[in-house]
Formats: structure tokens, C-alpha cells, sequence
């Protein structure tokens, strides 16, 4: 075959600190018959960026000059999908450094003293990786292909919709009949977002431009359809990326209602556990899988009961009639069912009351989201036949401690709540007196300090390590550092538990070195991309800090970039000079840093001015109903364009459901993790062998 020509210029990178270099490669391989368009990066640090901006097809490392870290270089190639092929250039070409660079990742070793040799080896690679490109184009196509044909054999069950640039450009005869339209015609050309209602754009906008993009992966979207006579329809959509007429397009489907599949007394059984009115679940049946979940520990985050009354129900008889009472009952079931996550579980416990189980990250997360339910239940206007009402109210909430606890006396103490939130006026979310930050203290702190001091000296703490994904870009290997304690009896004990008496007794330092320690063990047996850990207003305080890490990153030859520590913003902004010193001092040392929990302070944006940050975390409360609430999205998206302006990277904590991911991805935030995240990775426990000392 003759060389590969280009018009416009193969791009490649030459990394060398020496002009005459990029000036020998570019004579060598032009003199070939390649139109090569080299760029030259002489510094290490900066040659992932060069990568990102200029998409090199091939990148040559001069391995001779002195203070280039083969390594180090070739991890920022290697770590692309696919990556891109490295030849090392050296003086002397022997059979060793042509082992020890493969070895490396490199595809061969050539020298400038053997032009025909230098000239063949990039002609070779260049063709590969185009070949193995076109490759990839085919067997895209091919899957696209065999997809699209699946779509046509099962057209007759499932509603499929076209759309591209956000217009309608295809539907097939399902999805005319699903929202009440008779010809094809009449939708073809129309906006596709008008079929559905406001609350559901940002999370349909951003899904559709994730798609577009690759980014979107198997997660379908709970909206609310709108027919054609007025109707609204609670739909799942699947989200596939398409070309139609060689331009990329978004293929929506809404899934066929699969028959029920199972014996038929099991059947009747699954129909007897639902309220014919509501569709969820009756009294009975509630309190059967409620008791059930409680029998299973809790692998992070808080448990509690939410007791849920409409305020003075009464009246609403002269609204819309006698009867017409239980078709709002059922318009409130609507609402309800809106607002669910997967896990929750909900049922009618009775006439207007309705009883919820709820798993959340943290109780601000809970109360968050009571809050955006006691808000949508507000502002609606519940329509039952000609007649037209609203409503207001109130929700009991009590956190579920680990220990054993009733149902029967959790759910009084919920309704307990309740009516005190019903006698106070109504129209509000009332916490129970035991669900204050007192009764986080579950056993005296006499008892708590010698039991972490003990699981420190015997090593019974636990790391777990939460992915973190990316909106915008591929990522592996990026995780969010949890910490366990084990007590005696080989159960793990949740941070809310330990970490409030380790902060009053100031043991908090020493419990945030074993977690340095063993986080540092972590990156050195598993080389991860980014490990964030966590770090308590003690060790923010702790001078001694800086200079003890660095000797542990020296010992253990941890790379200093793969750490990023992490306070939280009340802690910063109660600190805020202690935290600009400490973050200075980690930057100095090559660590990142980050504030989390953004977002819940009175001033966040202008601690992100003050506090040199590489990341910045977003509280998970504030996801909480994001998808539906504007002014909590006006907040985000804010707190993104500050975080981007200052060149900061943005990462939302507590993500739960792929609605709020897609909100996410419009505003603009690069990274998240959560719930949504977890289910689909891994989430690996680290058990380290460095014991006490990491605490010293």
C-alpha cells in the first residue's frame, strides 16, 4: 500500500523539549508522502490537555531527555477509549528497550538515524488505527441496524416516536393511538416537548442532549404525556441514539405493558395487596413489607417513616360533592406516586391517610423531599369531573434508628408528628421531638469513645468506595470514600452513629488518619484515577496534617493526584482561613481539593471564590425534587457557572433517579454520584493491612 496522504495534515504530538526533534520528525515523515501536522509539548503536565485539544492520531516521546516519566506520559494516552498509539524515539534501538516500552504501552521504538525503519513503523500504525476505526464505524452500524430492525419487528406493541433538533420527524401507529391522534400528519413537524407537561422538560431536554452525545445509558424516564383531548398519561420512555437520512436523531419508546406473568393465585394475591382507588398499596400489605425492609440493615444513608394527611379534608365536600371525595383521594395518589423513588414504599393506611418508608441519603434529604411534596400538593389544582379544589398538607416524619424498634410504635410516633403539624396550622413538614440531632446519640459517649478508640487499635474500620460518573466524558477508576466502624459483634456500624461522640470526644483526627491511611493503601494496590476523602473540622485545624501526608505519599509512592480531599462547607466556612491554608499547602504538595456538600450555606458562591478548589460538591438535598422545581434549578445551574468560571470542576452528590440526572446534565454538571450510580457499578470495600499506625 502507498502512504497514507491527508489534505488537511495528520495531527500528531511530539513530545521533546527540543525544537530541532519536531523539526527531524516532520522532514522524516513528510519526505514519506505524510502531510503531518506535528505539534511539539515539552512540559509532562500538560500533554493530556494537548491530547484533548488537538485528537493526535499518533504521539511520539523522545525517552532519551532527561526528566520524562514514560509512565507518567503514557497514562494520559492509555486511559483513552481507544487509545492512542505511542512510539518511543530513542538513539540507541536495542531488543531490551523495545521490551521495556511495549511493556509499557508503547507500540515500538524507532530512532531518527534509521529513517526507512522510523517512516514504515508510523506508515504501519497510522493504517491500524484507521482500519480499526472504520472497523469500529461498521460494527456500530451493523448493531444500529439489527436494533432498528428489533424496533420494526415489535412496531405493533411498542410506541416509538422519531425525533430530531427537538422536532418530530417519524411515529408509528402505537404511539398515534397512545396520545389520542388519528393520522401521522398531524404530529410530524411539531415540537416534540409539547406532547408532555412543563414539569418534565429539563429532565427530558437534558436526557435527549445526554443521548445525542452517547452519554445516555439504559435508565428510562418516569414523565407525565400529554393526549390530545386533555388526558394525561404517566409514561416510561427509553431513550435510544439513531440516524435518520445520515443525521443523528433521538428514538423514543414507550415499552409495551407486558402481560403478568406467574401462577394465577399468585396473580389474584398481587391484585388483593394493591387499594383499587390509589393503586397503592392497603393497610395490610404496607405494614408486611415495611416490617420486611426493616429486617435488612441499612448499607448507607437513613431510614424513616413519613405519615402524610391532607389538611382540613372536610371541607372539600362542598367543593366537589360527597362523591366526588375519593376521586380526589385518588388525584392525591397521583401526586404521590409522582414523587416516589424506586425503593420507597408507600401505601393507603387508611381513608385520607397515606404512610410512606423512605430511604434517602441523609434526613436533610428526606426533609427535602417532603418539602417539594408538601409544595406540588399546594399548587395543584385537583380537577374531579366539572368541579375544581385545592389542598393543603401535612407530613409527620421520624428517622429509624438501628436499634430494634416497633413498627407499630415508629408509625405513632409519625402520626404523633403529624398532629402536632395539623394543630400548628397545617401546611407543613413536622419533624418528631426524638428525630432531633439529640437522639443521634444512640448510647451515652462514655460508652461510644473506648469503643472506636478499640476499633482503631484492632483495625475494625472499613472503607467502601462509591463510583463517581461523569456526564461528560468516560471515567474509571473515580470514587467517593465512605467509612464503616466494626463493633464487637462483626456488624458494621454507620457514620451517623460513631462520628458524632468521635467529634465531641476529638477523636475525629485519628479516625480521619486510618481513613487516610487506608485510602492510601487503596491507590497503591488498586491505582485508581481519584479517590475523594473526607476530612473533619480537626484535621482541618490540624497543622501537623500537611507534613504528615506527604511523608506517608513518599513511603507508600502513592501519587500525590491521585488524592483530593474533601471538607465540607460548613466546616470551610466556619474555617475559612484554616481551610484556604490547608488547601494551599495539599495544592503545593500535588493533592487536590474539594468542598462538599455546596450549597447549603448562606453565601456559597462566595466561598468558592475564597477557597482554592480543583472540585466542587453539590449537597444531595438539593436534588431532591430538582426535576420539577425551577427556582432549585436556577440555584444549581448558578452554582455551575460560578464553579466553571473559576475553572472548578462540579460533582452532584446523591443522585437517586435518572430524571435528576438528566436536569443534571443540562445545567452543565460534569460529575455524579449516588444511589443511581451505585446500582450500576461496584462498590468495593477496603479492608487495609496497614492497622494502627495509619492513625498515628
Amino acid at each position: 500500500m502507498g502512504p497514507l496522504r491527508d489534505a488537511v495534515g495528520v495531527p500528531l504530538i511530539v513530545v521533546s523539549r527540543l525544537d530541532d526533534n519536531l523539526a527531524a520528525i516532520n522532514t522524516v515523515l513528510r519526505e514519506a508522502g505524510h502531510a503531518v501536522h506535528c505539534t511539539r509539548v515539552d512540559e509532562p503536565a500538560t500533554l493530556e490537555d494537548a491530547v484533548a485539544e488537538h485528537q493526535p492520531e499518533l504521539v511520539l516521546i523522545f525517552a532519551d531527555e532527561p526528566d520524562l516519566d514514560l509512565t507518567g506520559l503514557s497514562g494520559a494516552i492509555f486511559r483513552r477509549n481507544p487509545p492512542i498509539p505511542v512510539i518511543i524515539v530513542r538513539q540507541q534501538v536495542t531488543e531490551r528497550a523495545i521490551a521495556e516500552a511495549v511493556a509499557a504501552g508503547a507500540r515500538d521504538v524507532v530512532s531518527l538515524g534509521f529513517r526507512n525503519r522510523l517512516q514504515a513503523v508510523v506508515e504501519r500504525e497510522l493504517r491500524a488505527r484507521r482500519l480499526q476505526a472504520a472497523l469500529d464505524g461498521v460494527l456500530s452500524s451493523a448493531s444500529q441496524y439489527q436494533q432498528e430492525l428489533r424496533n420494526l419487528m415489535k412496531g405493533a406493541t411498542e410506541a416509538i416516536a422519531d425525533v430530531q433538533e427537538g422536532i418530530v420527524i417519524a411515529a408509528n401507529p402505537a404511539w398515534l393511538a397512545l396520545f389520542g391522534l388519528g393520522q401521522e400528519q398531524e404530529l410530524l413537524g411539531q415540537p416534540f416537548m409539547d406532547q408532555f407537561g412543563d414539569k418534565d422538560l429539563a429532565s427530558l431536554k437534558g436526557a435527549m442532549q445526554a443521548c445525542l452525545k452517547g452519554k445516555w445509558t439504559d435508565a428510562s424516564l418516569q414523565v407525565t404525556g400529554q393526549r390530545q383531548d386533555g388526558g394525561l398519561l404517566g409514561l416510561e420512555l427509553r431513550l435510544e441514539r439513531v440516524t435518520v437520512d445520515g443525521e443523528p436523531a433521538v428514538r423514543v419508546v414507550v415499552p409495551a405493558e407486558r402481560p403478568a406473568e406467574g401462577p394465577p393465585e399468585d396473580l389474584v394475591e398481587q391484585a388483593l395487596c394493591k387499594d383499587p382507588s390509589t393503586g397503592l398499596l392497603l393497610r395490610h400489605h404496607f405494614l408486611e413489607q415495611a416490617n420486611a425492609r426493616l429486617q435488612s440493615p441499612l448499607a448507607a444513608g437513613v431510614r424513616a417513616m413519613a405519615y402524610f394527611r391532607p389538611d382540613h379534608f372536610s371541607r372539600v365536600h362542598g367543593d366537589v360533592g360527597l362523591l366526588g371525595t375519593e376521586a380526589l383521594i385518588m388525584r392525591l395518589a397521583e401526586q404521590l406516586r409522582e414523587m416516589l423513588q424506586p425503593n420507597d414504599i408507600c401505601g393507603r393506611f387508611g381513608g385520607t391517610i397515606f404512610t410512606l418508608l423512605l430511604e434517602r441519603g441523609t434526613m436533610t434529604d428526606i426533609e427535602a423531599w417532603a418539602e417539594q411534596l408538601r409544595k406540588a400538593v399546594g399548587a395543584r389544582v385537583f380537577e374531579v369531573d366539572n368541579q375544581s379544589t385545592t389542598l393543603t398538607c401535612t407530613i409527620g416524619l421520624t428517622e429509624i434508628g438501628s436499634e430494634a424498634t416497633a413498627l407499630a410504635d415508629i408509625l405513632t410516633v409519625a402520626e404523633k408528628a403529624c398532629r402536632s403539624g395539623r394543630d400548628a396550622g397545617g401546611n407543613r413538614i413536622e419533624l418528631c421531638d426524638s428525630t432531633s440531632a439529640t437522639q443521634k446519640v444512640r448510647l451515652s459517649d462514655a460508652t461510644w469513645v473506648p469503643r472506636i478508640r478499640s476499633a482503631l487499635m484492632q483495625n475494625r474500620f472499613r472503607l467502601l468506595h462509591q463510583p463517581i460518573a461523569s456526564l461528560t466524558e468516560e471515567v474509571q477508576g473515580m470514587f467517593d470514600t465512605l467509612v464503616r466502624m466494626v463493633d464487637e459483634a462483626g456488624n458494621l456500624v454507620l457514620p451517623g452513629e460513631f462520628v458524632p461522640p468521635a467529634e465531641r470526644a476529638n477523636m475525629m483526627k485519628n479516625v480521619d488518619r486510618w481513613v487516610i491511611g487506608a485510602s492510601l493503601s487503596f491507590c497503591a494496590t488498586r491505582q485508581p484515577t481519584q479517590v475523594f476523602v473526607r476530612l473533619s473540622r480537626d484535621s482541618v485545624l490540624d497543622q501537623t496534617l500537611p507534613e504528615w501526608l506527604v511523608a506517608r505519599l513518599r513511603s507508600m509512592k502513592v501519587a500525590p493526584e491521585r488524592l483530593c480531599f474533601q471538607v465540607s462547607e460548613e466546616v470551610a466556612s466556619a474555617q475559612l482561613r484554616q481551610t484556604r491554608e490547608l488547601s494551599a499547602k495539599l495544592g503545593a504538595a500535588g493533592v487536590l481539593f474539594a468542598v462538599d456538600h455546596v450549597g447549603t450555606g448562606r453565601d456559597s458562591v462566595q466561598l468558592l471564590q475564597h477557597i482554592p478548589m480543583q472540585f466542587m460538591k453539590i449537597d444531595g438535598s438539593l436534588m431532591q425534587g430538582l426535576n420539577r422545581d425551577a427556582d432549585q434549578q436556577r440555584r444549581v445551574s448558578q452554582l455551575a457557572q460560578v464553579a466553571k468560571k473559576l475553572g472548578i470542576r462540579t460533582v452532584a452528590e446523591r443522585v437517586e433517579d435518572a430524571k435528576t440526572m438528566a436536569v443534571l446534565w443540562q445545567l452543565g454538571i460534569a460529575y455524579f454520584q449516588g444511589n443511581f450510580v451505585q446500582t450500576r457499578g461496584v462498590v468495593l470495600e477496603s479492608a487495609p493491612d496497614h492497622q494502627s499506625r495509619a492513625a498515628g
